[in-house]
């Protein structure tokens, strides 16, 4: 899947659609208590599946929204439950199930509801309400979008509305008798990459860069906006000020993840690779206490989206993602398979071995996923490539 945003201007008919989405959703937490009372209150996932089919046919059909906006909404609901359950199964007592009320919420269109006149975007939302018309800009393909599109979000992001446009791009997978690399996703480096003969490294200094200078602009607006009265004008101003600024620089680390991944993906595509696997890191800031700084740096890491980034880039070019436990991978030595915790970025090991720790966890991330982690190697490692990515980053 591959998706394009188009930034819309703000109308009232927008703020409308996204508050009935919202309702939706409040329906049904309503029904959802409804059944479980009717029920016992008894939980499991035997019992979510009939009380879906139960609720799909209770849902108000009165809503402004178009038939399958509503079944979307209800099919998110679920899904949420759902991940509740896994998160409890997995001991996250603090999980919840949703339900919160919301007063806005996204939109989605599907197929049946997308239709074009011209260069006019047509979205339905029922008999019973207006659609939504957008008018397209002149270098939207519309012959593509015809033929691929898939789904139509319209979503809200501090302060803009943009339509998300979801276009289903299908390519197959190569075969597995190709090449296979490991990643190794870290907080310094955001990825280092193994492909069974070189060794490659991201330099993550300018997103950390980025990072710093964030922390520093919310320390420095949050000072001043301390000593104002709370809601007065220059309250608002050094708010919006503040947001604007932390946004610029979101975008930049964006920006900075997106190049990273994209010259990873295309060098696994030269390399003709079939498979790229990667370390799982869930759950890895559970009961960690470094310190202040450290601790903040590790909450900061962004390895689920290195991780989102390259899984729909490689999918997108037929390169499947492997996703496994990334235990000891850092801490066991490729030659001799002895395991040591290192404690600087270089690991050296008894039997002589010496090379890039982030270098060590994904060379072993490649040899857990094709079985062989802890095998003595006598081969020798070739040194690490790196690969810098350049930024000016301005002052706070």
């Amino acid at each position: 899947m591959r998706t394009r945003k188009l930034k819309l201007q703000y109308t009232q008919q927008l703020d409308t659609i996204n508050a009935t989405t919202a309702s939706v959703w409040r329906e049904c937490l309503v029904l959802n208590e409804m059944w479980d009372y009717a029920h016992g209150y008894r939980t499991g996932g035997a019992l979510d599946v009939p009380c879906e089919l139960w609720m799909d046919k209770q849902l108000s059909k009165s809503q402004p929204l178009h038939s399958q906006s509503i079944q979307e909404v209800r099919r998110r609901y679920f899904k949420n439950r759902k991940g509740f359950r896994e998160k409890r199964k997995n001991g996250d007592k603090k999980a919840k199930p949703p339900y919160k009320d919301k007063r806005f919420q996204t939109t989605t269109w599907k197929k049946s509801a997308i239709y074009f006149k011209g260069n006019m975007l047509v979205l339905s939302n029922g008999r019973q309400s207006d659609p939504l018309k957008v008018r397209l800009p002149k270098n939207f393909d519309l012959k593509y979008a015809i033929t691929h599109i898939a789904i139509v979000e319209l979503v809200y992001d501090k302060g803009q509305y943009t339509l998300h446009f979801v276009y289903g791009v299908e390519k197959p997978l190569k075969s597995d008798a190709e090449g296979v690399v490991g990643v190794d996703i870290g907080e310094i480096h955001p990825l280092v990459s193994h492909d069974g003969v070189a060794t490659t490294i991201f330099n993550g200094r300018y997103i950390r860069s980025l990072y710093r200078l964030r922390n520093k602009v919310i320390a420095s607006y949050g000072k001043k906006i301390d000593r104002c009265k709370r809601h007065s004008q220059r309250w608002w101003y050094l708010v919006k000020r503040k947001w604007k600024r932390i946004r610029q620089i979101d975008n930049q680390i964006l920006d900075g993840l997106h190049k990273h991944s994209t010259k990873f993906v295309k060098m696994c595509e030269d390399r003709d690779i079939s498979t790229i696997v990667i370390g799982d890191l869930t759950g890895i800031r559970e009961h960690i206490d470094y310190g202040k700084r450290t601790n903040q740096k590790l909450h900061q890491w962004a390895f689920g989206k290195v991780t989102e980034l390259i899984s729909y880039k490689a999918k997108a070019l037929g390169i499947k993602v492997e996703v496994i436990d990334e235990a000891y991978t850092s801490q066991t030595c490729p030659k001799c398979g002895n395991r040591k915790k290192p404690t600087t970025r270089e690991y050296t090991c008894q039997c002589g071995f010496e090379y890039h720790r982030d270098g060590v966890g994904a060379i072993n991330i490649r040899r857990k996923y094709l079985g062989c982690l802890g095998v003595p190697v006598a081969a020798t490692m070739a040194s690490p490539v790196g690969i810098r990515l350049e930024g000016r980053c301005c002052s706070a």
